[in-house]
């Protein structure tokens, strides 16, 4: 999924994705593949090179990590809290990311 952002949302996106993401610079097509023209975006893709990675791992070690990490634009908590309502406004399924914030949810609970 590709979102377009304004220009205003792009200088903080580049201060909390610098932690070693890979910045790659790609045609998307936004839309109807069809009609619509492909334009430029970007990606930030993050590997086993990245100190951020953790890995393959559970969801529930996902959280954990989740809970314990805080970056230049806060914790990480807020942004998968955050990742999770914005996705259910836009009315994405997107199970992973669920599953992560019920493990989440479920740690301040336990």
């Amino acid at each position: 999924m590709a979102y377009r952002i304004p220009p205003s949302v792009s200088g903080p996106l580049e201060i909390r994705e610098r932690n070693g993401y890979l910045r790659v610079i790609t045609l998307m097509t936004y839309g109807d593949a069809a009609t619509d023209a492909p334009a430029e975006g970007v990606v930030y893709l993050a590997g086993e090179d990245n100190a951020a990675y953790l890995g393959p791992a559970a969801e529930a070690e996902i959280a954990r990590q989740i809970a314990a990490s805080h970056g230049p634009s806060g914790p990480n908590r807020d942004y998968l809290l955050n990742l999770a309502a914005a996705l259910r406004e836009l009315g994405s399924d997107d199970a992973h990311v669920f599953e992560l914030e019920r493990e989440l949810l479920a740690l301040q609970i336990g």
